[in-house]
């Protein structure tokens, strides 16, 4: 057995997590937690509150979880919002077209046009992962979740793909609240939905799930003017560049402040 599905098995007998409405087939990407679970979720949650939230200048709020089809029109969202997606001609699986490339090439295709993902798949001989069958011409797919609200037609929602929007949104709520001066940061715990297209190991790439999010705000004429920054300075950090992703490095380097 795989380590992963080790870690799936022990986490259903114990009680950490279910598949979502399992005794009626469930949906991908959907999952329930039981007693454990939610124990050890609500302990991250409280640590990271403890951690990050501790500096008098961050705020957390809490905002819903459906907003007018008009936030996501001005965000960017319903245009760029977006995975390419292919099919298989033979067994209609669907799958993100990047991923399949990535994972048989090693190379990072994120952000290229759908032409070229379907010849870089046509290139690579890239069949269907489940039954090796042809795989379509790679297309747009929008990854959020829209729904009706009220009985007036055309009245269109979404769901939010993440808990940013509900902070900008209530910026200026905050301000008036608050009275606070830049730099602030506002912080958000709670539930988004993303309509992937094919979700997958386990508790990593769900349709939904819960983030813990902080958006800082400061004066973009005073860069410099960061609070507590002498306390940080030399704290180092592992990250990936930019640069480093397009060339496909994987190896990340050390940064300071």
């Amino acid at each position: 057995m795989a380590s992963i599905e080790k870690i799936i098995s022990i986490a259903k007998r114990r009680g950490f997590v279910w598949p979502s409405s399992e005794i009626y087939g469930g949906l991908s990407g959907f999952f329930d937690y039981g007693p454990l679970g939610f124990l050890l979720k609500t302990k991250i949650e409280n640590f990271w509150r403890e951690f990050f939230l501790k500096e008098d200048n961050i705020f957390e709020i809490q905002t819903c979880t459906i907003m007018p089809e008009k936030v996501w029109e001005a965000s960017g969202h319903l245009k760029d919002f977006i995975d390419p997606l292919t099919q298989c001609k033979k067994c209609n699986s669907f799958f993100r077209a990047d991923d399949l490339i990535q994972e048989k090439t090693g190379k990072v295709v994120e952000g290229l046009e759908p032409a070229e993902l379907t010849k870089l798949l046509r290139e690579n001989g890239i069949k269907c992962p489940k039954c090796d069958g042809e795989l379509s011409e790679v297309r747009i797919f929008n990854l959020m979740l829209s729904t009706q609200v009220s009985p007036v037609k055309g009245n269109l929602a979404y769901l939010r793909p993440e808990t940013a929007q509900g902070i900008f949104v209530n910026f200026k709520n905050i301000l008036n609240a608050t009275r606070a001066k830049l730099p602030f940061g506002i912080a958000q715990v709670g539930v988004s939905y993303r309509n992937e297209i094919s979700p997958r190991q386990f508790l990593i790439r769900l349709r939904e799930f819960r983030q813990m999010e902080i958006e800082y705000f400061i004066h973009p004429k005073r860069l410099n003017d960061c609070p507590n920054f002498e306390k940080y300075a030399s704290t180092k950090i592992r990250i990936l560049t930019r640069e480093q992703q397009e060339k496909g490095e994987k190896e990340a380097i050390e940064l300071t402040a």
